[in-house]
Order: C-alpha cells, then structure tokens, then sequence
C-alpha cells in the first residue's frame, strides 16, 4: 500500500518525516509531492499511483487544501484522501467539505500508522483513535488517544521525502525539534486549544532525550551536510538540566553553531553563557507588542518590558544575534502603540525584528477578545480565514492602512531608528508596491544574515519559497 504526501507550502515539516519514517518501517511505501514545484500535480499523483493521499493542512492554505481534494476525487476515484496536521485538528468540521474522506487530528503516528494497517487488511477502520471519517449514515467521530509520553520511541524523521527536491537538501541551515509542547498560555496561540483537546491525555510538554536529539542532528550532518542548526521547539529553554546535558554532548558530537527560540522571563546570564559556550551564535524571542498592557491583557502574554530589556541586553553582552516576533493590528492597539513596538525593538537592538499582522483563528483567546469588543464582526468564522500574516489584517481599527503600511517598514525603523520620524509620515501614504518591495528586501537580507544563509541557500529560496505565503 502506497501514502502520497501532497504539501502546498514547500517549507519541511516534522509531522510528515516522522509518519513517513514509522510507515516505512512498518512495510509502507510513501512519497511526497511539493504543489509548487510539480509542472502538473494531477499527473504526478497519477504517476505515483497512490492508495491514499494525505495532505498537511494549516489554517489559511485550508481552502487550497480542500480545492485539492476534490481535483482528486475527480480524477481519481480509487484515491481517498485524509487530512492532517493543525487545521483539521483545530477545526474537524472540515469533514464535511466534498472530496475530504477522513481526517486525523493531533499527534497522529501512530493513528495514521493504524489506519494503514487496518485499509491494507481490508479491516473495518471506524474505530481508529483520532481518526474522523465520512460514512453512508454519517460522519463517524473517534476519541483522541494519549499524548505519547516517550518521543524516543518515534522513529527519526525521515528527510529523504523532502530532499528528493535538491533545493531543500542543499539548504546549508537545518531545523530540528528536541520536544513538544510549551508551557506558555499566550491568547494568540493554538496550544490552548490543544490542550483543551488533549485534557486529560497525558503531559503536554515533553521532551527527547539528549542522546537522541543528538543522535539525529549528527545523522543529518553526515549524510547530507549541515553548517547551522536551527531549533524550532517553542521555548529551548524551559527546562536547565536537560540543556546542562545535552549541550556539551551536542558540542562534542555535532559541533556546529545553532539558534534557538527563547522567552524573556527565562533569559537569566547563567543560561546565556551556557549556550554561547556551547555553540549558539543566536537567540529568537517574541516580543510581540511594544506596549505591555496590550502583552497583558489581550495577549496573555505575562512578560514585563523589564524583561525584555534585560534579554536584550544580555543577548547584546555575549554577543548573540537576536531575532524579535512581533504582531500589527491588535485589538486595543493605535497607531502610537503599533509604533511603540518598533521603537522598543530598536532599543534592544533586534537584528531581525520579523513583523506580521495578526491573524485571528477562531476559537484563539484573542479573537473571542476581538469579536467580544467588536474588533471582529460576530459571526467572524474559520470561512473567513484567507490566510497571509504578511498581508493584511480582519482586525477593524482606525486608520488600517497605517497598519499595513508601518508592518512594510519595520525592519527600517528598527535597524535605522533616526529614520522613525520619516517613518511616521511615510505610513500616512496609501499602501503602494514600493513598500511592499521594501518589506520583501529587507525581511530577505535580514534573514539570511540572522540565519547564515549562504548565497546559494537565498537564490534556492527565491526561485523555490516565498516566505510571505504563510
């Protein structure tokens, strides 16, 4: 039996390297195409000669996902298909959508694993955990299984499916995840619906041992080559004594320089100088918004600017890159605090202050604030999503554009902060293709200079991603 992955955005993700590897080891034939880089993407699932297709789907590119479905229920009408990954699991009523055949919400290895099995015995699959599936007399439900408390027992991810394409192989930096989970209830993250899902199931934060977090960057870095690690877990640095043990074995074993995600109440000198010592070359954090009752009262996010300021300057003492996230066009934001936002990643010298506009998901804490104050229209649903955090905004405020306009110009206010009275007038302009470009440019060089891309790696991701499709 054969699974084909079809991916809208061409970026690597974990869910389908770890699902390809545990079906690969239990006897599964798996692929996986990239819509953007096949010339006709009907023919190549025709050349692959699927038994079930799976599509990763995020909210945003859902509508693209759906589209997809039903071109292939067209074509083929042997195929099924299922869907995963965070939309399906945030939103299951995206069964209902002709052409989607099932769904597989949350951590789903060993749910898709089970499926398989069951469909190549020609076994009754109604009872799959976490699987929901459309039958003659309804849509049938399954409950979610535990959280798998051991991730060491989960195989290593499986790149070969996305390094078939060159371009993403020869990608100098690589992303790798040591957990899952973060301990963290910020109102404009899906992790509080995740743990509502998953109440009772298990603990939500876990993490891999350090021998096998290890054991998989060193396997990367010999078989296809690795210059810079990028952990993308949502806080490195929650728990000191795994990272006491696993980064002097990381510096023995792997040996190259890294960046990771960090927040700002944990950032203590101890903790910075055991990551410089050990290799890291560069923090990330969310600042999210320069004004800290906004952090605090739309946002969740319990951080003072103290704090901030004080990660800001010990990222600057050891001489660490620091990467800032930041959100436009929040509920109880005026154009003065949006502009504060800017001016306090200037202060703490962000050398890649990313900038997006918010993108309320339904059923997030910050969009029931949003549609509670009447920043949102109150049947404001999933329907409405379109997706492009670098974009626009459904966010109702006064003077949007501004909004808009400031997001594009950002990274100048931030890294040329003399320019921030210009800066204020410039925004008043209707929105224009020059600031648009000017944003592009600068999120590019900004980028690559953060993250060490080589020249090769930016003219991969030109002709390959657009970052903004996200």
């Amino acid at each position: 039996m054969k699974f084909l992955f079809i991916q809208k955005s061409s970026f690597p993700a974990a869910g389908p390297m770890i699902i390809s590897a545990l079906l690969k080891k239990n006897g599964f034939e798996v692929d996986l195409l990239l819509a953007g880089e096949e010339k006709n993407l009907l023919q190549s699932v025709q050349a692959a000669k699927p038994d079930l297709v799976g599509l990763p789907c995020f909210t945003g590119q859902h509508h693209w996902v759906v589209e997809t479905c039903q071109k292939i229920k067209s074509n083929f009408k042997d195929i099924k298909t299922v869907l995963g990954g965070p939309h399906p699991t945030y939103y299951p009523e995206i069964i209902k959508e002709p052409g989607v055949d099932m769904i597989v919400r949350g951590e789903a290895e060993f749910a898709v694993l089970e499926l398989l099995q069951k469909l190549q015995k020609q076994e009754a699959i109604d009872q799959v955990p976490n699987v929901w599936l459309k039958k003659e007399n309804g849509i049938v439900q399954n409950e979610m299984s535990n959280l798998p408390e051991d991730l060491d027992q989960l195989p290593l991810p499986d790149r070969e499916i996305y390094y078939k394409y060159d371009f993403l192989q020869r990608v100098s930096v690589k992303q790798f995840l040591s957990g899952r989970g973060c301990p963290y209830h910020c109102a404009f993250c899906a992790n509080n619906i995740l743990r509502k899902i998953y109440q009772d199931k298990g603990h939500f934060l876990r993490r891999r041992s350090p021998e096998g977090v290890v054991a998989e960057i060193k396997e990367v870095k010999e078989k296809y080559g690795l210059r810079t690690a990028s952990f993308t877990d949502d806080v490195f640095i929650t728990d000191q004594g795994w990272l006491k043990e696993f980064l002097p074995l990381f510096k023995e074993r792997v040996g190259v320089p890294f960046m990771c995600n960090v927040t700002a109440n944990l950032v203590e000198e101890e903790t910075i100088k055991l990551l410089k010592e050990n290799g890291c070359y560069g923090i990330s954090m969310g600042v999210e918004s320069g004004d800290q009752n906004i952090r605090f009262k739309v946002m969740k996010k319990y951080i003072t600017d103290s704090r901030i300021l004080n990660a800001g300057r010990l990222a600057k003492k050891h001489r660490l890159i620091l990467k800032t996230y930041n959100i436009l066009c929040l509920p109880e934001e005026t154009i003065e605090k949006a502009i504060g936002t800017m001016e306090l990643n200037a202060r703490i010298k962000s050398d890649f202050a990313a900038c997006s506009l918010l993108q309320p998901f339904p059923e997030y804490d910050i969009t029931n604030y949003a549609k509670e104050h009447h920043y949102l229209p109150p049947d404001y649903s999933v329907k409405d999503v379109k997706g492009g955090i670098y974009r626009s905004s459904p966010i109702q405020l006064p003077n949007k554009n501004q909004f808009i306009n400031l997001q594009k110009l950002f990274f100048v206010g931030v890294k040329l902060p003399w320019l921030i009275p210009l800066i204020k007038k410039l925004i008043k302009l209707p929105p224009n293709f020059v600031f648009n470009l000017m944003g592009r440019a600068m999120y590019g060089i900004f980028m690559s200079k953060v993250h060490r891309l080589t020249l090769k790696d930016m003219i991969n991701y030109a002709l390959h991603i657009d970052p903004y499709d996200v």
